[in-house]
């Protein structure tokens, strides 16, 4: 498991769930920044992001998700959620992580950055809870599934019936992530989408907490939070004012390769989002915080930021 220079604390969540929390503070913070993690990853993948953006006077905060990194603490019980409402619970974690720093300073904005899965979560966050957060930034997200996706989520609820729900699934996820790789030649390893830079690939695909196979639950659980936030109906109770970000790599296959994040802010738009911006960055893939071209992005992303007049 990656290390890094952060504070590690933990957070009694809505249910009693004890989650790990990350902090990268600073003394005289302009910001909050709250990252959610995507799948198969955990908070301390983001140390060197944390660290660029504490330079430019951000606070940084997180949290290992339920069943993931160290809020999972062992390796058996990563990829799992919850045995009901695993989705709900992890929204409602993320709204009382914001309101824990929110009442530290209440007058510091925030700004919500979900990566991939972390995407998904954050949107459900802005649908459920409109008045959280000054802006968001969503990476590498996706739009609506199709037929697969539609049929997902009865197909892994029925798995988890017949198997269990903490029986972890090749089946499921071979058929979330099998294509993943298939535009990429000359490819070394299975994750070899996640980006172009090779060492970050290396280092993920030899950590065990981002290796794991996950649970029929926690499938059945993601395949309802991608068709919720991609509801238009639900899409509509968003914060019409707040600022929106869609940020991908155009060679993510997470995205459809750019199509899928198209479909998103084009919904955005039509329910009267008034301040929604989209950037495809040429070349990238999945992670482009982790891209060989990572400062290009982590400078588009301040730059962004400050053209809200946040602070």
């Amino acid at each position: 498991m990656k290390e890094g220079n952060f504070n590690n604390s933990k957070f009694t969540s809505h249910d009693g769930t004890s989650l790990t929390l990350y902090e990268w503070p600073v003394n005289k913070p302009k910001a909050y920044i709250h990252i959610v993690h995507g799948m198969s990853e955990y908070a301390a993948r983001y140390n060197d992001f944390a660290n660029w953006l504490n330079e430019k006077d951000y606070y940084v905060y997180s949290s290992d998700l339920r069943g993931h990194g160290k809020t999972a603490g062992e390796i058996a019980k990563v990829g799992f959620f919850s045995f009901e409402n695993g989705w709900e619970k992890v929204v409602k974690d993320l709204e009382c992580i914001y309101a824990k720093f929110h009442q530290d300073r209440p007058l510091l904005p925030h700004v919500i950055l979900g990566h991939s899965m972390g995407s998904l979560l954050a949107r459900s966050l802005a649908i459920n809870y409109p008045n959280v957060g000054n802006a968001y930034i969503f990476s590498a997200t996706s739009g609506h599934p199709g037929i697969k996706g539609v049929g997902g989520e009865p197909l892994a609820k029925s798995l988890a019936l017949i198997y269990g729900k903490k029986t972890r699934s090749k089946l499921l996820s071979n058929l979330t992530f099998a294509d993943f790789n298939k535009k990429i030649k000359k490819r070394k390893t299975s994750k070899d989408w996640l980006s172009r830079d090779t060492e970050i690939v290396e280092e993920y695909v030899n950590d065990p907490y981002c290796m794991q196979i996950f649970t029929n639950q926690f499938f059945a659980d993601l395949a309802h939070g991608v068709l919720l936030v991609n509801n238009v109906e639900r899409m509509k109770k968003m914060n019409k004012s707040t600022p929106f970000l869609l940020m991908s790599g155009a060679d993510d296959p997470v995205g459809n390769y750019g199509k899928g994040v198209e479909e998103v802010f084009q919904k955005m738009k039509s329910v009267g989002i008034e301040d929604i911006e989209m950037h495809l960055f040429d070349g990238g893939r999945h992670e482009m915080l982790n891209e060989v071209n990572r400062n290009e992005v982590y400078l588009f992303l301040e730059n962004w930021i400050q053209s809200k007049n946040l602070s």
